[in-house]
């Protein structure tokens, strides 16, 4: 993780954005020493917003734990990968 002032960022923000493609490492923007921006690639933007769509969708979130538990439990049926694209 690279952390830079806002206007350090300023500066080198074409060189910030090259340099984001090649690491794939976030760049935390600060203002008074807090992150107040973090740069990030778009495939994990895209992650990011994929995590919460589910994680904001109730049931999906209580169908998982219910998984969950039915694991801990023993009460489930594993099938491999291929298995299930029979």
């Amino acid at each position: 993780m690279k952390v830079l002032s806002l206007s350090e960022a300023k500066m080198k923000f074409s060189a910030l954005v090259d340099e984001l493609t090649v690491t794939e490492e976030e760049i935390h923007i600060t203002r008074n020493g807090k992150t107040v921006a973090v740069l990030i690639t778009p495939e994990e933007m895209a992650r990011f917003q994929e995590t919460k769509t589910v994680t904001g969708d109730k049931d999906l979130i209580q169908e998982i734990k219910k998984g969950l538990d039915a694991l801990k439990k023993g009460n489930a049926d594993l099938y491999t990968l291929n298995e299930l694209l029979e």
